[in-house]
């Protein structure tokens, strides 16, 4: 059977992914089974842990694997951000990888999918916002910034875990969020061939 060990930057992604992912991957995947998110404090840790967790996966004889780091883009340029990462998994180890720069960050997701955070938050009148410029093109935001003046109470972590059930894969206007994902899916089904 194959693993695939997903890498993130932070814990609000690793909640997010924990509840999302289940809903759009095959069902022959299980978490904590044969996929396996890690999340780290931050950047700086997770780039530091990349090159021991690619020797330790390329080295794995027990079935196929297959590693996926994803890391918010912030204000670093995608291409370098990306080449980076790509680098450090290619000079510790050959198994198959996936890196995903998440534009700008994780809470682009949230506003590509008003309607979900309207669900997660139902004081939160979205029908104010839907329509304004600045949130038409989600992944250009300073998302964090902007979440937390239309949705005070929203928290990292806790804003991961009630958004994320009710994220439409088909319709979220983040292009990072569409990219991510299906990316993932194709990856899984590669790794499991």
């Amino acid at each position: 059977m194959a693993r695939i060990e997903i890498l993130v930057e932070e814990p609000s992604m690793k909640e997010f992914l924990t509840i999302l992912l289940p809903n759009v991957l095959d069902n022959q995947w299980n978490l904590n089974e044969n996929y396996f998110i890690r999340s780290f404090e931050g950047k700086n840790d997770l780039q530091k842990n990349i090159p021991s967790k690619v020797k330790f996966l390329s080295n794995w004889n027990h079935e196929p694997v297959g590693v996926v780091i994803m890391q918010d883009q912030d204000s670093s340029d995608c291409k370098i951000l990306k080449k980076k990462l790509l680098d450090s998994c290619s000079q510790n180890g050959d198994c198959p990888k996936l890196v995903r720069i998440i534009c700008r960050e994780l809470e682009s997701w949230y506003l590509g999918d008003f309607v979900a955070v309207n669900r997660a938050y139902p004081s939160f009148k979205y029908q104010n916002y839907i329509n304004k410029s600045k949130f038409r093109i989600p992944d250009n935001c300073n998302a964090f910034d902007e979440i937390k003046k239309i949705v005070p109470d929203f928290q990292k972590v806790g804003g991961a875990k009630k958004i994320a059930p009710f994220i439409n894969v088909e319709t979220n206007k983040s292009e990072s969020f569409q990219q991510t994902i299906s990316g993932l899916i194709r990856f899984f089904e590669t790794v499991k061939d």
